[in-house]
């Protein structure tokens, strides 16, 4: 890793993701689990300084353990996950920003409205 790719390595550490293994092309991967049911992804392309960050909601267990079910109730097989990952600069404040994104989409969630 270069210093920046380091500086960015501790600064996700400090923010609570651990490293979980650098996968294909060299893009290392890093994992958050904000609640037992959220896990925060952050995928950094060392080549062009570049993260792809998305998220995934255990739904199907989240809801088992509310006494709900979602169809046949599956609950290990039942992940919410965003249409669309987002991609910015492998800088703490992006990865801040779209944490706190992420949690406003969440707590928007209204299953009564609509």
């Amino acid at each position: 890793m270069s210093a920046t790719a380091d500086e960015f390595h501790r600064d996700l550490e400090d923010l609570g993701f651990r490293f979980v293994q650098e996968g294909r092309g060299g893009i290392l991967q890093y994992s958050r689990r904000v609640t037992p049911y959220l896990t925060c992804w952050v995928h950094h392309d060392r080549s062009d300084a570049q993260v792809l960050m998305t998220w995934e909601h255990a739904l199907g267990e989240y809801l088992d353990q509310l006494g709900l079910q979602v169809g046949s109730n599956e609950p290990l097989n039942q992940f919410l996950f965003p249409q669309r990952d987002t991609r910015g600069p492998a800088d703490a404040s992006f990865v801040v920003g779209e944490m706190d994104r992420i949690e406003t989409v969440l707590r928007g969630i209204d299953l009564l409205s609509g």
